[in-house]
């Protein structure tokens, strides 16, 4: 058994299982208990994604997360940025941190893949979603007005409301959103407590996200630093769509004496040439891949998985195609309409989808059945599934 998977996203699941631990109260929350459950459920090959430390948090329990899966066995392949001497530099307390640096080179070959070409940028770049206002009132009261519009445009109209996403207990404000799309401040994501795991809840709930007035980014702002580069990293992991309004173009937004030896002076050219990929005509053809979204049991068939990912993609006008294949594949008893139980069954695979879950409240189930049939005669024909699904798509869902 193998796993791979992004480093953000995995460190998020080890502080989970620890905070579900003393939810619970069942025992110990320790690190080497989690290590185990981890190598016991996904064996002993791990492949990560972008190794990096920035949180004092990752930093202290890596020792022990990493001691534990090495002497169970677990083998470790991973891709970073930084050279094993070179992680969680200048961090808080790194001194807690060292033991486990000594434990990678000690366990892992160090191959450096360094190139002097950067084949992000290579793709051909559209800035005309990446504002730039150069600080200028002027320029920042146009560029918020041409946002606004661009939210208007990808929510196709529909009127924006306020949201709360929760995570391991912790609730995300979201002001504005419509149709899959999200706005907010920079100062609502990076100048607060967030982190990863905030982060990964955005990601699974909207595949657009626009950011409103990035401010000049600089030493002395470096938790607003280190939030944006978990937020870029995240939310181009996992394609989400990204329009935003910045001070500087991405390779100037940062500024920051490469002698200073910080980490976040190291990381942020990556998130520069992420942000610029991210308006390239490459990405945004790209479907969106929230976290969670697969099909559960590696023996799913190829048409479950072809089908999952057709449903993924979450257009706001599906095509008759389209239409035809959702309304197949839940018609199961092909007598021409849907019962509440074959809706139930197609609400909880959206929310597998972009939440990871099938958990439907049913007060939003309710919401849906009675949007989907028009007549209210308590179940779904053919022409009403048609006409809601091409008006709407199927975006809607993972939003209530």
């Amino acid at each position: 058994k193998k796993r791979r998977t992004h480093f953000h996203a995995f460190m998020l699941e080890v502080h989970q299982r620890m905070h579900e631990i003393r939810k619970s109260g069942k025992g110990r929350a320790d690190i080497a208990s989690v290590a185990t459950q981890i190598v016991e459920r996904d064996g002993t090959l791990f492949c990560f994604d972008e190794f990096n430390v920035t949180d004092v948090g990752d930093a202290v329990i890596l020792r022990t997360l990493m001691d534990s899966m090495w002497d169970q066995g677990a083998v470790l392949v991973t891709t970073s940025n930084r050279h094993p001497n070179d992680l969680y530099k200048n961090g808080i307390q790194r001194d807690l941190f060292v033991p486990c640096i000594k434990r990678i080179q000690t366990s892992c070959s160090v191959f450096d893949l360094d190139s002097s070409i950067d084949f992000r940028l290579l793709m051909t770049a559209d800035l005309s979603m990446y504002i730039v206002n150069n600080n200028d009132p002027k320029l920042i009261e146009s560029s918020e007005n041409e946002l606004d519009k661009w939210f208007t445009k990808l929510a196709h109209s529909i009127p924006p409301r306020s949201m709360t996403l929760v995570t391991q207990g912790r609730k995300i404000r979201v002001k504005q959103t419509a149709a899959g799309v999200a706005s907010f401040d920079f100062a609502e994501l990076c100048s607060t407590a967030s982190g990863a795991a905030d982060f990964l809840a955005i990601a699974r709930a909207f595949h657009t996200v626009i950011i409103h007035k990035i401010p000049p980014l600089n030493l002395e702002r470096l938790p607003e630093v280190r939030r944006l580069i978990t937020l870029i990293d995240v939310l181009y992991d996992h394609r989400v769509k990204l329009m935003c309004s910045a001070a500087a173009e991405p390779f100037h937004l940062f500024t920051a004496d490469k002698s200073a030896s910080q980490d976040e002076a190291f990381a942020f050219d990556r998130t520069a040439s992420r942000l610029q990929d991210m308006m390239s005509e490459e990405y945004m053809v790209k479907m969106h891949s929230p976290p969670g979204q697969s099909v559960d049991g590696a023996s799913a068939s190829v048409e479950a998985r072809e089908y999952c990912a057709s449903l993924g993609e979450l257009h706001h006008e599906l095509s008759e195609k389209e239409v035809k294949a959702l309304w197949d594949m839940y018609d199961i008893e092909m007598d021409g309409v849907l019962t509440r139980d074959e809706v139930r069954m197609m609400l909880e695979d959206i929310s597998y989808l972009k939440k990871g879950h099938r958990n439907v409240p049913e007060e939003n189930f309710e919401e849906a059945f009675d949007a989907l049939d028009a007549n209210h005669d308590g179940r779904i024909d053919k022409e009403e599934f048609v006409d809601f699904y091409q008006r709407t798509g199927v975006r809607v869902w993972y939003m209530v």
